[in-house]
């Protein structure tokens, strides 16, 4: 951006204390914009994000975090002298002195609503409506623009794509690391890996129930389940035990970012069978460490993933099992998708989004 810089207000009050998704969207392009040059970012959060002025927020509970929004945004963005306001997860104010831009990660509590409680459906469709007031909305990809003018009745041309990417320092991991990692979790033999947390939506059942198919075929194999404990924990525990595969499912819970290149690198394949993504993360930081992906034919995953992915029908373990049984039984066959995984991540990077982002804060201001 030419001429004198511009400061950004980042709305970055719901960072939570371990990042996914969203969070990961927050920190990655927070500390991406602070390289631009002729952009200055105050970013609102618990805590400090590197290359940014820091403003302090509550750091517990959304409903506390709702009530500063509501009472002291507007008089934080003022007194911190912004020329652009952007919030990074949804919520916008309706009225502010500044031009202002909102990011939309997905509208799934729209699109499959059972995915969430009650209120937290609520919730998350108001802060989404707010969005609304932005003068400009950007969505990590064509399935989310698609969304946000059907759920939201926002005209297309308010709307830009502009994708996500891998976490800085996601690459395939040196052979030291990845036996660490596999003695660390105990991962004696091949494995594949699941990355997220536990909910209905990710659809993690299905790779339980792909287990149980390959039970005969490939015996040796286990799958990794790592993320935070969520809503389904205990129904997919008790699910692997009604399947007769406990034994070879690790329920790792959540692993350190340092940790998790070693882990990816070191998987025959990352299964993703969510019903719907805005732009999904896991499967392109697999990508990027070398690792294929089977992914659910999903909306976005087509769109982001495209040739570097093995696709199969959504709800569908059959397909999943044959899918991991063809890269287990093949390292020929596995090594030329982990060339495509490395290709594909390849297009997407933090520098590049951030980039589209300032231009997008250029246009507000012009």
């Amino acid at each position: 951006m030419g001429g004198a810089a511009v400061r950004v207000f980042l709305n970055a009050s719901s960072l939570p204390e371990r990042p996914a998704g969203a969070g990961v969207y927050t920190l990655q392009l927070a500390s991406a914009l602070a390289g631009i040059p002729g952009v200055e970012v105050t970013a609102a959060s618990p805590r400090p994000i590197a290359g940014t002025r820091h403003w302090p927020v509550p750091a517990s509970g959304a409903a506390r975090r709702f009530l500063w929004e509501v009472r002291s945004l507007g008089d934080a963005v003022r007194r911190a002298g912004a020329e652009v306001y952007h919030g990074t997860h949804f919520y916008t104010l309706r009225r502010l002195d500044v031009p202002r831009v909102a990011t939309i990660h997905d509208l799934t509590f729209f699109r499959l609503p059972r995915r969430y409680g009650l209120a937290h459906r609520e919730y998350y469709r108001a802060i989404a409506r707010t969005a609304r007031h932005a003068e400009r909305v950007i969505v990590p990809s064509g399935a989310v623009a698609s969304d946000a003018v059907r759920y939201l009745h926002m005209r297309p041309e308010r709307i830009r794509v502009i994708a996500e990417a891998p976490r800085a320092g996601l690459a395939p991991a040196p052979a030291e690391a990845v036996s660490a990692v596999r003695s660390r979790y105990g991962l004696d033999g091949p494995y594949l890996m699941c990355l997220g947390t536990a909910e209905p939506g990710k659809r993690t059942v299905d790779a339980l129930r792909a287990m149980a198919r390959l039970r005969e075929s490939n015996p040796e194999a286990t799958l990794a389940l790592a993320g935070g404990r969520g809503p389904l924990s205990a129904a997919l525990e008790a699910e692997a035990a009604r399947l007769g595969v406990q034994e070879r499912v690790r329920f790792l819970g959540y692993v350190p970012d340092e940790e998790l290149p070693a882990l990816l690198t070191g998987a025959t394949a990352l299964v993703f069978p969510s019903l719907f993504e805005g732009f999904g993360l896991p499967p392109i930081e697999a990508m990027a460490c070398g690792t294929p992906v089977i992914s659910s034919s999903a909306p976005a995953m087509t769109e982001v993933l495209e040739q570097g992915a093995i696709f199969v029908p959504l709800c569908d373990p059959e397909s999943i099992a044959r899918a991991a049984k063809r890269l287990l039984d093949s390292p020929a066959e596995r090594a030329e998708y982990s060339a495509q995984a490395l290709a594909q991540a390849g297009k997407y990077s933090w520098e590049r989004a951030a980039e589209e982002t300032a231009a997008v804060y250029g246009e507000v201001t012009g």
